[in-house]
């Protein structure tokens, strides 16, 4: 049986509804790339750090690395999700998904450089990769989402320079690239009732360049203030989409707004031990609220109907003697959609993580950090044709450990 091309849009559109965001578990932008103030929640990391990763969050937080830094780290990202069917229909079932999430690796690398008493050179590197969900194939929501893999890999070259003792500013430069695939069940147009179901599986990768900006104030001698700006990107994924037992092999287009955001960050000496550190955050996911999707002789525009998001983090570092340093920290983002609207491919609520970091000095000068996080992604309620639940489980475990070298 062969389907016309004018019907392979709709049919694509009613499977899929969307390409997920080259963000593992979720459509928001995460924290946890390895660096050491990933065990703080990176509550205050605007605020710049003495390590090799002082740029990433913030390029003019590099001000305050001294010398010639390098940090390696690596890390683990698992995640639990399962969705329980409240109520099915003919067509989609009642199945619940099983656990559709996969341990996922992720590494890290950064380098800073003094260049002198005013400029700083530095580059992030981060990757990660595996299957970020994998449902039952016989899921209430298969004709949603079944699978979805990515891989991202991202580099951040940037500078800083210090205006004067207060004052420090900085600019990066964000390239990005990402290959995904997802599969979706199909159901049989002939006998749809009693399938069995077919296929769509969509593949695409891109390339994206953004910016970063920040500034960094030393607002008195114990205390610093950091702003960071980073600008939208515009993902436009132009891959392949196969369609199974059609045997149709078409060429699909996805462009996806990936949010800007702004993140304002405060770290306070209360003594020669303990700090403490915030963060207020706000990212404009409203921009997707659409997506568009198309083939050589279709379109389509997908109501999404996301909101800007509103990022809350609070933490502490706690330095015990010359060798060993204590983190703990909590956040907090608002969610993006509600239920009439979220979909299986992005099952993010509200996000709260918990956060527990240590770090030791070795004789040597060598810094070892280790990072804990427990993200609880919400319940994450669907109200969807076909079938409505919610995440049973919707949680995702960071964990990481970073090796930093002063030369």
């Amino acid at each position: 049986m062969r389907y016309p091309m004018r019907k392979l849009l709709p049919i694509l559109i009613a499977a899929t509804t969307m390409i997920p965001l080259p963000t593992l578990a979720g459509g928001l932008w995460i924290n946890e790339f390895g660096a050491p103030a990933m065990g703080r929640a990176a509550a205050g990391a605007q605020t710049g750090s003495d390590d090799a990763s002082a740029g990433l969050s913030n390029p003019a937080g590099m001000a305050y690395a001294s010398g010639t830094q390098w940090m390696a780290s690596g890390g683990l990202i698992a995640p639990k999700v399962e969705f329980d069917v409240d109520r099915g229909s003919i067509l989609n079932g009642t199945e619940d998904s099983g656990n559709a999430g996969s341990v996922v690796p992720s590494g890290s690398a950064f380098y800073t450089r003094e260049i002198d008493d005013k400029w700083h050179f530095g580059t992030n590197f981060y990757a990660l990769t595996g299957n970020a969900l994998d449902y039952d194939s016989d899921w209430a929501g298969r004709y949603q989402a079944t699978e979805v893999s990515l891989f991202v890999l991202a580099v951040q070259p940037g500078v800083s320079y210090q205006v004067n003792d207060r004052v420090s500013v900085g600019a990066s430069v964000v390239l990005v690239y990402t290959e995904l695939e997802m599969k979706v069940a199909v159901p049989n147009p002939t006998t749809p009732l009693i399938g069995p179901d077919g296929s769509a599986k969509i593949e695409g990768d891109d390339f994206n360049v953004g910016y970063a900006l920040g500034a960094v104030f030393e607002l008195s001698d114990s205390t610093r203030l950091g702003m960071v700006y980073q600008s939208e990107l515009d993902a436009e994924y132009d891959g392949d989409a196969e369609l199974d037992p059609a045997g149709l092999d078409v060429g699909i287009e996805t462009e996806l707004p990936l949010a800007a955001i702004f993140r304002l960050g405060l770290s306070h000496e209360f003594d020669d031990q303990l700090t403490g550190h915030m963060t207020l955050g706000w990212d404009d996911w409203s921009t997707l609220d659409s997506v568009n999707l198309s083939t050589q002789s279709n379109s389509a525009v997908l109501d999404r109907n996301w909101d800007d998001t509103y990022h809350f983090s609070l933490g502490a570092s706690y330095r015990i003697d010359d060798s060993w340093q204590w983190q703990a920290g909590i956040a907090y983002d608002t969610s993006p959609v509600d239920a009439d609207d979220r979909t299986a491919d992005l099952p993010i609520d509200r996000q709260v993580r918990y956060a527990f970091g240590v770090t030791h000095t070795r004789p040597d000068g060598v810094e070892i950090s280790g990072s804990f996080v427990y993200a609880d992604l919400g319940d994450a309620e669907i109200d969807a044709l076909g079938y409505e639940g919610e995440y049973s489980s919707n949680e995702v475990i960071f964990t990481s450990v970073s090796f930093n070298w002063r030369m």
